[in-house]
């Protein structure tokens, strides 16, 4: 098998390829964004045909990283590649924290590796009633962005000033409180909603709402622990629930860095 290498945007349709291999489906508006703010590695397949696996590591300053897509094609499967490919993807984290959210067939790999579960994570989908623009609620300016990249790294413990930037030039709506922001955007099908802050469970639904109002298709939301009485009431609205919780879990720490208590939802489940 060859060796890892680290690919570029033009290799985006080689990753999808491999996803689509394995029953999975992510827009190219979210590749985009992860080729453009972390690092894709991938090993070639030893048949000449395509990708044999690959992983996204996102590396957020010194203190945190975020790993996601680790994706092995189904003719490579139980031959290892899943574990060198998280192994190579731990050196790249370096001393980083390392956190990510889990499939059923990648937590016995990541728990081998020194992962411990942390919660969980829902996805939500599907047209949401009810979006309003709460008072209290104001769309930001870019005179907000400056103390929204400062809200996030105190409630994060990192610096994702980076991949926040890139992800504001692409929203279709940035909406702000006071002690909350919530940053709507468009992934083929989907109004991307996340990542969302907010300093309660109220402002967390206000937030939702107004980043969602007059959204021209159905909203994604993927859901953590912050306030868990989020979850009924978001399905009561609209967006359907996953079949099932996804584990989120941290490497190199006993828990997540910063106040995760206040952090409602990821940029992406790949990119923390």
């Amino acid at each position: 098998m060859s060796d890892i290498r680290l690919l570029g945007p033009e290799d985006l349709p080689l990753c999808r390829r491999l996803e689509s291999d394995r029953g999975w489906s992510t827009d190219e508006a979210k590749w985009r964004l992860m080729f453009e703010v972390g690092e894709v590695h991938a090993i070639d397949a030893a048949d000449g045909d395509g990708l044999a696996g690959c992983v996204v590591v996102t590396r957020y300053g010194d203190a945190l990283a975020d790993v996601g897509m680790m994706l092995v094609a189904g003719r490579y499967g139980r031959q290892g590649l899943g574990t060198r490919l998280m192994e190579h993807a731990l050196e790249v984290a370096g001393d980083r924290v390392v956190e990510l959210t889990a499939t059923r067939f990648g937590r016995p790999v990541y728990e081998r590796l020194g992962f411990r579960p942390t919660g969980s994570l829902t996805i939500n989908a599907g047209p949401l009633r009810g979006t309003s623009r709460p008072p209290g609620v104001r769309a930001a300016t870019p005179d907000d962005h400056a103390a929204l990249l400062a809200l996030d790294a105190e409630v994060t413990g990192a610096d994702r000033s980076a991949a926040l930037t890139a992800l504001l030039a692409r929203a279709e709506r940035t909406v702000v409180t006071d002690g909350g922001f919530a940053v709507a955007w468009n992934a083929g099908p989907h109004r991307v909603i996340g990542p969302v802050v907010a300093p309660s469970e109220e402002a967390a639904r206000d937030l939702i709402l107004a980043a969602a109002h007059d959204a021209d298709r159905d909203v994604r939301i993927d859901l953590l622990d912050a306030y868990p009485g989020l979850r009924p009431w978001l399905t009561a609205l609209g967006p359907a629930e996953g079949p099932a919780p996804l584990p989120t879990m941290v490497h190199g720490a006993d828990r997540h860095p910063g106040d995760r208590g206040r952090y409602v939802a990821p940029i992406l489940i790949s990119m923390g």
